[in-house]
């Protein structure tokens, strides 16, 4: 997120996973997030029948690892990066590309933007955060302004 010209990207986000992938299975997170007034900022699914995981960036990361747990959820929380890009092509590839020239890998990405808004939000799993943020805070200017 961008707020008064500063990059804030560090986050968590909760993985759970499901033994039985079946329909309803993602339903049943969303809903004892919901009753518990969590709310989810972005989130990314996929499974097939067997088995499925789902990774949520919420508001109340403590709260949400501990009441799905307490549902019987196999959950973990982990790092992400929350990268906000200009809402133009090729922006988020400048920044995959800094950080591919970092030698930092991402094992995965998902990412939004609407079209009346000025920007994107990348949710970024890569195997150095800390080393990630670092390389992205320290272009931010380029990446967030381009060649304006």
């Amino acid at each position: 997120m961008v707020k008064n010209g500063i990059m804030e990207i560090e986050s968590k986000q909760i993985t759970v996973w499901f033994d039985d992938d079946h329909p309803g299975s993602l339903a049943g997170v969303t809903g004892i997030l919901s009753r518990h007034a969590v709310n989810i900022l972005a989130m990314t699914a996929s499974g097939n029948r067997e088995n499925g995981r789902a990774h949520f960036v919420v508001d109340r990361i403590a709260l949400a690892c501990n009441i799905l747990q307490n549902h019987g959820y196999h959950v973990i929380c982990e790092d992400v990066l929350c990268l906000q890009v200009k809402n133009v092509a090729g922006a988020l590839h400048r920044s995959l590309q800094l950080l591919a020239e970092h030698d930092i890998n991402i094992d995965y990405i998902y990412a939004f933007a609407q079209e009346a808004t000025e920007g994107g939000t990348a949710v970024i799993k890569c195997d150095e955060a800390a080393r990630a943020k670092s390389v992205l805070m320290a272009h931010f200017k380029e990446l967030w302004h381009g060649d304006e």
